[in-house]
């Protein structure tokens, strides 16, 4: 029979700081419209899921005094939330994109509620957030977040502090990876937006009696959504290719 000790119960407590803070910032998991016993429900179950394959790794931080647990538990905390960031920031790039890629078709003025949370959004931007959510659970890119995080034990030490030269360059590199996929994402429709706009601003420099903003807007508005159904496909591909890469590099270093 195994015997009870305080292990028994910090060890999967300590695997839950970094579990629950990760989960706190993954898409999806995180959003408001999900209960929150229900978050904490799948993070608990993570935990315990892969105390057993942690275990030798966090006991021997279970047995420090308490004022070092404390700081362990914060460390520990900290450790979920990069980790949770590093996946996140990819996510805030394409929801900063989808706002300027509706701003350049048109429909920047029409604001309503995002559906994954209460942010104020528009419509067209929903059209490019939504269906990454929906691939990064139908692409099991969630499974691909447990095996990071049980092998992030590896690479982020139990009580070690985060704030190393290589854990920096990780941070720099997916930072990096989100500003490749701005660019990539809203490349056609920054061409379109400024090919449009400086065909008409032409127009209207010869001929100034046209309304040039009435006789502009239906091209841009019908033309941006029509571009962004073209687009849409080999974007969200783009899209979970550098989330797939992202969450692998970070299971091969943490």
């Amino acid at each position: 029979m195994t015997e009870f000790t305080h292990e028994t119960i910090l060890v999967p407590f300590l695997v839950f700081c970094r579990v629950g803070a990760c989960f706190m910032l993954l898409p999806g998991l995180s959003s408001e419209r999900i209960p929150v016993q229900l978050r904490l429900f799948v993070a608990v179950a993570v935990s315990l899921a892969i105390t057993p394959l942690v275990y030798d790794s966090v006991r021997p931080s279970a047995g420090e005094t308490p004022s070092n647990l404390l700081g362990m538990i914060m460390i520990e905390t900290s450790t979920g939330i990069l980790l949770g960031f590093l996946v996140r920031v990819l996510f805030m790039a394409l929801e900063f994109v989808a706002t300027a890629m509706a701003n350049l078709a048109g429909y920047g003025s029409v604001f309503s509620r995002a559906i994954d949370n209460n942010d104020p959004s528009s419509p067209f931007a929903s059209l490019v957030t939504m269906p990454a959510v929906v691939l990064f659970f139908i692409t099991n890119q969630h499974i691909n977040i447990i095996r990071m995080l049980e092998r992030s034990y590896d690479a982020f030490k139990v009580g070690v502090a985060i704030a190393a030269p290589p854990n920096l360059q990780m941070i720099v590199g997916q930072v990096g990876l989100a500003f490749k996929l701005t660019l990539q994402l809203s490349a056609a429709l920054i061409v379109y937006s400024l090919t449009v706009n400086l065909a008409f601003g032409f127009l209207n420099k010869m001929v100034p009696q046209i309304p040039i903003y009435f006789v502009s807007t239906p091209f841009v508005v019908l033309g941006g959504l029509f571009l962004l159904l073209q687009i849409d496909k080999s974007a969200m591909e783009i899209f979970s290719s550098l989330v797939t890469q992202a969450i692998q590099n970070l299971g091969q270093n943490g």
